[in-house]
């Protein structure tokens, strides 16, 4: 099995933040700087010119923040993730060289995703967590147990983590031909000081050492995409 991080897609990614958000920087002080230097024309006044002034100031604004922002995110992009590679190289004793481990996935038409394993039984999405403590699913909710030992919603849902990223993929895969691409899903708890316990998860849940047998229970029962379309999958998620 590969075991694949696509940092060419995370690098352009990242420009394509940079290239936008510095746009929008500039653009934004050009209309500041331009509201301010209306003031020296003190016989263009007018209500209408007021108002306008007013909106430049108040675009450029938000365009400046919002170029901040862009920046900020292109230069903080997630390069690797370490949890994802950990059950990587778990699969890696189990799968072969049939299967594609495409970890630490972002793009602008799917997002982020942990990771996705793509094989003959189609595509597997994994939502990779490594919250401690413990853990009770039920159906698409959780709860967990808090210091006091009582029983409370959790304040993340990797369920409906997962859930989104399925639907972002499918829709991502259709849009390249792909729609006959079985996408299935996965939550996988990395801690080794969680207890979990589940009652007809709507995903299934596992940790890394029960990883394969949850998997063989569901993704692995049939092999349903052929050779040709396990490399078009691949090829779209890294490249599409």
């Amino acid at each position: 099995m590969q075991n694949i991080n696509p940092s060419h897609s995370i690098a352009r990614r990242g420009r394509f933040y940079l290239f936008i958000g510095s746009l929008a920087f500039f653009g934004g002080a050009i209309a500041i700087t331009l509201a301010v230097l209306f003031f020296f024309f003190p016989l263009w006044e007018t209500a209408s010119f007021g108002v306008v002034r007013a909106l430049l100031i108040l675009i450029g604004v938000v365009a400046v923040l919002g170029g901040i922002g862009l920046i900020i995110r292109a230069l903080t992009l997630q390069k690797d993730n370490p949890l994802a590679y950990a059950v990587g190289e778990a699969l890696g004793q189990f799968l072969d060289n049939r299967y594609t481990y495409l970890r630490n996935v972002s793009k602008r038409r799917v997002g982020y995703i942990d990771a996705v394993l793509v094989g003959p039984p189609g595509a597997l999405v994994f939502r990779i967590v490594d919250y401690p403590g413990t853990w009770i699913n039920e159906r698409s909710e959780w709860i967990v147990k808090t210091r006091n030992g009582k029983l409370a919603p959790a304040k993340t849902n990797p369920t409906r983590e997962c859930v989104r990223d399925v639907y972002a993929l499918r829709k991502f895969l259709a849009k390249h031909g792909l729609e006959n691409v079985p996408v299935y899903a996965i939550v996988v708890f990395t801690s080794p000081n969680v207890q979990l316990s589940a009652s007809g998860p709507v995903v299934p849940i596992c940790e890394i050492p029960t990883l394969y047998p949850i998997m063989r229970r569901d993704y692995l029962t049939d092999e349903r995409i052929p050779p040709p379309t396990i490399r078009s999958t691949v090829d779209a998620i890294i490249d599409g």
